[in-house]
């Protein structure tokens, strides 16, 4: 009798348990397929003003059209973006809390131990931008022509030659520290905030020179405030045709920062999939194709799958690197 009655308590519960999976389930069903049902929070991982900031304004204006509701921006810069992407990797996997994932955010943490891993703690969503480096100094500045100028200026003056950043861990002082190693010199790294503080601290005089991307160079350029000595690429960009590459003065330098977004590891696989469906839907819009052309920021579309290849192939890449390097802190 007794061994009858536990047998029966066992199946009530398995029956308990498998209801309960069920209904777990399907709540978890709805609520993607009802996402989404309010504004989406998207971290900006830098401060404001910069071509990450610039970019993902227009991106997210744009996307917002086909996902329905609108994006509320943030800026939570700090750590070279570790500070804005851990806010978003510990916040609630609903789809609701986003944040701009940069090479900056892969490159940081093959540099240092990081609060987050860019592999196994992120779910990415997209790529919407792959811009090339480029070094400047200003345009009033007449210790600097060429590359050539450049590279001797910081072999002979070792240290003296000041180089800004968006901060450490970044493209920008990745692409510093390969420039170092390939024309054998060693320049001064200065780590901001972001683009912005260290354009602000460019174009003041407190440093001499920075390494940004083509947007975040484009308005100095225009407005004659800066002279590019050399772009990190494999060949010219069309863009600046008139812009020898490292290479050309045989240093092998080639760096680009790839720019999209991601949300926290369990995010159900149907909310991803309706954010990538309206950044692709953005990317083909005439009006979003002319702002981000205005901007000076290249363009280049991956979905949620290429882009994880491309954070995991990124990571392996610049770990082994940064290894060789030596600067694992």
């Amino acid at each position: 009798m007794q061994k009858r009655y536990l047998v029966g308590m066992m199946k009530s519960l398995v029956a308990l348990l498998a209801v309960a999976s069920f209904m777990g389930t399907g709540t978890a069903w709805g609520a993607a397929r009802d996402y989404p049902a309010k504004p989406v929070t998207l971290i900006v991982p830098f401060a404001a003003g910069g071509g990450t900031d610039i970019g993902t304004r227009i991106a997210t204006k744009a996307a917002e059209k086909f996902l329905g509701r609108p994006f509320v921006i943030q800026n939570v810069d700090g750590g070279g973006s570790e500070v804005g992407v851990s806010q978003m990797v510990r916040s609630r996997p609903d789809g609701y809390t986003l944040a701009g994932f940069n090479s900056a955010s892969v490159i940081l943490t093959t540099m240092r131990k990081a609060s987050y891993h860019p592999v196994s703690d992120v779910a990415p969503i997209c790529l919407v931008v792959s811009d090339p480096r480029l070094f400047v100094v200003r345009a009033d500045d007449k210790r600097f022509n060429t590359t050539a100028e450049y590279i001797k200026y910081a072999k002979d003056n070792p240290e003296k030659l000041t180089i800004g950043t968006s901060g450490a861990g970044t493209s920008g002082h990745l692409a510093l520290l390969f420039l170092n190693k390939a024309a054998a010199i060693k320049a001064k790294h200065v780590g901001f905030g972001g683009a912005g503080e260290s354009k602000a601290a460019f174009l003041g005089g407190h440093i001499d020179s920075v390494t940004q991307t083509y947007g975040e160079v484009k308005g100095m350029l225009k407005d004659g405030k800066v002279k590019i000595i050399a772009a990190a690429t494999d060949e010219r960009m069309k863009e600046l045709p008139n812009v020898p590459t490292f290479k050309e003065a045989g240093i092998d330098l080639v760096i680009n920062s790839n720019r999209g977004f991601a949300a926290p590891k369990a995010t159900p696989k149907e909310v991803i999939a309706k954010l990538a469906d309206a950044f692709k839907k953005a990317a083909a819009d005439p009006e979003y194709i002319q702002q981000m052309e205005k901007m000076g920021l290249p363009m280049k579309y991956l979905g949620p799958e290429e882009f994880g290849k491309l954070i995991k192939r990124e990571y392996e890449e610049y770990t082994e690197v940064v290894k060789e390097l030596g600067i694992k802190k």
